[in-house]
């Protein structure tokens, strides 16, 4: 448990409202929610680029890189920086997968 310190105007509001601790953690966790969906938002446009880039989502672009020598010979003529392009999408794919892990730990609350 964490001990906050809130200025004398918002503890007379929160009481005015109910029980003070209901509606910090209420407050908290609308606003963990609005946050990590702010997040989530952007790992999906981040994600899209790489979609729109090579036509492909993610895990089909994987299974082709990786079973497909011809696509990857391919792919070194059409994009050559395409390992450093598919670092950092494995990288926000992995990174979204967490955040959506966590707003469905808050959501389950």
């Amino acid at each position: 448990m964490t001990t906050l310190t809130l200025a004398p105007q918002y503890i007379s509001v929160l009481k005015a409202l109910g029980s003070i601790e209901e509606n910090i953690e209420e407050a908290i966790r609308h606003y963990i929610i609005e946050k990590i969906g702010e997040r989530i938002g952007r790992l999906q446009h981040e994600i899209s680029v790489f979609q729109n880039k090579y036509e492909l989502p993610y895990e089909k672009f994987y299974v082709n890189i990786t079973t497909n020598e011809e696509y990857v010979n391919k792919l070194r003529e059409s994009h050559p920086t395409w390992e450093r392009d598919f670092n950092a999408w494995e990288f926000y794919v992995k990174e979204l997968g967490e955040w959506l892990g966590h707003l469905e730990n808050i959501s389950r609350q």
